[in-house]
Formats: structure tokens, C-alpha cells, sequence
């Protein structure tokens, strides 16, 4: 009876990492699609206000902004993301510019790096 089920629990075990690794390479092929489909911005922050997440020292924060896509017109946008103090301060003392990339595909995907500031602000493409 235990060689059965040992038999049974290693089949198993066999199909779900084998069913794994089949999986693992799909999700790697979408993370490069998803990667190949995005393009540089820069938005501007227009308005940030604090949200109601805490996470450990870090807060969550409800952002408005600017997208800002060299040869298109500009879009806005919206996010809460968690942000340290040092990040807001630069947001609201220092600059509200800062580099980005944005999905192709669907323009309410931004990635925003919020760990380094722009100094110049971006002109705005026309409409």
C-alpha cells in the first residue's frame, strides 16, 4: 500500500513541476512582450495627496500627472503608488518631472522611476 501511494505522490510530483516549467516560460515570453511594448515618457506630477494604505514606513499616495510621449499628444494620468518620505519630498520640493516608460498598447500602463527626479521639465507635445 505505501509503494502505491509513494508511486502516486511521485507521478504527482513529476506532472506539477514538468506542468511548472511549461508554465514559467510562458509567463517569461509575456514578461518580454511586455517589456519590448513599452516606450520612454516623462510625466509631470499635477497633484499628490496622501492615501490611506500604509506599508511599513512608507505611505500610499493618490498622483495625477502628465504623461508626456515625444511626437504625441499629452495624456493624463492617475496611480497610487507607495512612495518613502524622501520621494514625496522630492515630488513637492524639488521637481514634479520625472523619466518613464509607457505601454504602446494600453497608455494607462506607466512605469515611473520616482527615485530620480528630472531638473527640466518636459515641453508638451501638441495635440
Amino acid at each position: 500500500m505505501r509503494i502505491r501511494q509513494f508511486s502516486y505522490l511521485l507521478a504527482t510530483g513529476a506532472m506539477c513541476l514538468l506542468l511548472g516549467a511549461c508554465g514559467s516560460d510562458d509567463g517569461h515570453q509575456q514578461e518580454s512582450k511586455k517589456a519590448t511594448d513599452l516606450i520612454p515618457c516623462t510625466i509631470t506630477v499635477t497633484d499628490i495627496r496622501e492615501g490611506d494604505e500604509l506599508h511599513g514606513a512608507n505611505s500610499s499616495y493618490f498622483v495625477r500627472y502628465d504623461v508626456h510621449v515625444p511626437g504625441e499628444p499629452d495624456h493624463e494620468g492617475s496611480g497610487e503608488p507607495v512612495l518613502n518620505a524622501i520621494q514625496v519630498a522630492q515630488i513637492v520640493a524639488v521637481s514634479k518631472n520625472y523619466a518613464c516608460q509607457v505601454s504602446r498598447s494600453d497608455p494607462d500602463q506607466v512605469r515611473i522611476n520616482w527615485d530620480t527626479p528630472l531638473t527640466a521639465s518636459p515641453s508638451p507635445t501638441p495635440e
